[in-house]
């Protein structure tokens, strides 16, 4: 049976910094040697590990998953991976767009916590409203990602909510 290339991605929320790759993909191709990825930002700029200096991570084809310790904030990425065979040449590649929000998801769980242990805070007029505008953004984000594949209004959105996280003290 031929090789039907394809990968999956997450974010876990207890390491927000670290995505986790897995190939799926199904059957087999003997002339595959090794596989790459990369991480493409909005800015067009690839995202990668300390010390790697290609645009793209080494993937052993003897591992089925790759940890990648590369976030430090809400994040929207084009990943790219490659199969190559024993001559570097591309035999499949497969690209998907993805949002990883786990450190907007945390803050703003962290918020409704923070309403549970002060009810009165609710009561100040830009509380409700801050928060509110931090949903729709990681929300938004969401949405450019799984509607369009559009990582740069993604990022856009991104950069909104991690300006509210980054100053909370002005907004909170």
């Amino acid at each position: 049976m031929p090789l039907t290339p394809s990968f999956s991605v997450s974010q876990n929320s207890g390491t927000k910094s670290i995505i986790t790759a897995v190939d799926t993909s199904t059957g087999a191709d003997v002339t595959v040697t090794k596989r790459r990825i990369f991480l493409l930002q909005a800015d067009g700029t690839y995202l990668k590990p300390t010390g790697v200096t290609t645009d793209y991570i080494d993937w052993a084809l003897a591992s089925s998953s790759i940890n990648l310790n590369v976030l430090t904030q809400n994040t929207a990425l084009q990943i790219t991976v490659q199969w190559l065979n024993v001559s570097n040449t591309v035999v499949y590649t497969v690209a998907t767009a993805f949002g990883f929000a786990a450190y907007g998801d945390e803050f703003y769980y962290n918020l409704t916590q923070l309403q549970q242990a002060n009810p009165n805070i609710i009561a100040a007029n830009t509380y409700y409203y801050y928060k509110m505008v931090l949903r729709v953004e990681l929300d938004s984000a969401a949405q450019a990602i799984s509607f369009a594949g559009d990582i740069n209004s993604a990022q856009q959105c991104f950069f909104r909510a991690n300006k509210i996280i980054d100053n909370q003290s002005y907004f909170f």
